[in-house]
């Protein structure tokens, strides 16, 4: 059954906490591709995953937008969050699921009253920011199946289940390597039974063993994950 303590950001409020913004919070299906914010749109809410992905996006001067970085269970989505009330980037949903709601005043006031609930948004947003940085090492140091395990484990570790729908292009798309590369890696992969792989789908089927395949950058965003 979903909570909002199944966000990883609230899981860690205390009881007293968590009981006081449990009357604000809103459970909320969001499907893939759905428009959360626009850039610098006014916001009335901020957003807490459980299961869904979304995913902070510029604009390309092609008309098309790019992924800056994904956003699952372990953070939120809302940047106006200190003082202002304008989201700076688009954030659309990658993968679908649920999430909560919280009004941004309410959110913004907690910030404002309390040293540790502040604490915690700092820690979100400092993990935040490395994943942003974290492709850019990643490219440069290791091979693409080293690249496509880290962004498949650092996907799964934002969502519920051992599943992403998610085709070969798209994940060559996110990585900046070619079609060819991920088919390779993917197929070996599956015949190593790690993964499997069905049109438009992924499965792990060995989270630990394709864990321990992952380069350190996975290992650096999460020093103290046991799978």
């Amino acid at each position: 059954m979903l909570s909002p303590s199944n966000n990883l950001m609230l899981e860690q409020l205390n009881a007293e906490k968590y009981e006081k913004l449990a009357s604000y919070f809103q459970l909320t299906c969001l499907e893939t591709g759905q428009l959360i914010f626009r850039p610098h749109e006014t916001i009335q809410f901020v957003v807490f995953p459980v299961s869904a992905i979304i995913a902070m996006q510029i604009d390309i001067s092609d008309g098309s937008s790019a992924d800056i970085v994904l956003i699952g269970k372990e953070g939120m989505v809302g940047s106006g969050v200190m003082g202002g009330n304008q989201n700076f980037s688009r954030a659309r949903v990658k993968f679908s699921g649920f999430a909560y709601k919280l009004p941004l005043g309410v959110f913004q006031a907690e910030l404002a009253q309390d040293s540790a609930f502040l604490k915690i948004w700092m820690a979100t947003t400092r993990q935040m920011i490395l994943q942003i940085a974290m492709p850019t090492v990643c490219s440069g140091k290791h091979s693409n199946e080293q690249q496509i395990v880290r962004w498949i484990m650092n996907t799964l570790d934002k969502t519920q289940g051992h599943t992403l729908q998610v085709t070969h292009q798209e994940i060559a798309d996110i990585l900046g390597i070619r079609r060819e590369s991920v088919t390779l890696a993917a197929g070996k992969l599956s015949h190593e039974r790690l993964i499997n792989v069905t049109r438009g789908q992924l499965e792990v089927l060995d989270r630990p063993a394709l864990a321990a395949r992952a380069c350190e950058c996975y290992h650096a965003m999460h020093p103290a994950k046991k799978h």
